[in-house]
């Protein structure tokens, strides 16, 4: 497993989704975060260093690796999410607030606990396996 920043996720998360609109371009994805161009290519080459992307000119394409990541990203914000808006009844604007804050700093185990929590309590299911790791990965240093 690879160690992303607080920033490779962003960014990483956001090439996936505009990647769902149609082609993946340095001019969309700064429109996505409201970033600068110049902020955008310097972690685009951080992502390619790692595999997560490719990045060539005008070329992005997100690798499987990358999309993986991307997906779990999206998973444990939702999962997050789920939790502070359907169990604590967080208003949703605060909710995703307090997320982008907190997902950094919870580690995989506490999201699969909460995942099961979910799941055994409300019946919510998420689409695929939370990390259930002890030692740490991506999200949990």
């Amino acid at each position: 497993m690879i160690c992303l920043t607080k920033s490779q996720a962003q960014y990483l998360k956001a090439i996936y989704e505009v990647s769902l609109t149609g082609d993946i371009k340095v001019t969309k994805i700064a429109d996505h975060l409201n970033y600068s161009k110049p902020s955008v290519i310097r972690a685009l080459k951080s992502l390619d260093e790692i595999s997560a992307i490719k990045y060539q000119k005008e070329k992005i394409t997100l690798t499987e690796k990358g999309r993986k990541y991307a997906l779990k990203i999206i998973k444990n914000d939702n999962i997050l999410l789920k939790f502070f808006v359907d169990v604590l009844e967080i208003e949703e604007e605060l909710a995703e607030k307090d997320v982008e804050n907190i997902k950094h700093s919870i580690t995989c185990y506490s999201l699969g606990k909460l995942e099961n929590y979910l799941s055994n309590e409300f019946g919510v299911k998420f689409e695929d396996d939370t990390c259930k790791c002890t030692v740490g990965c991506f999200s949990c240093k």
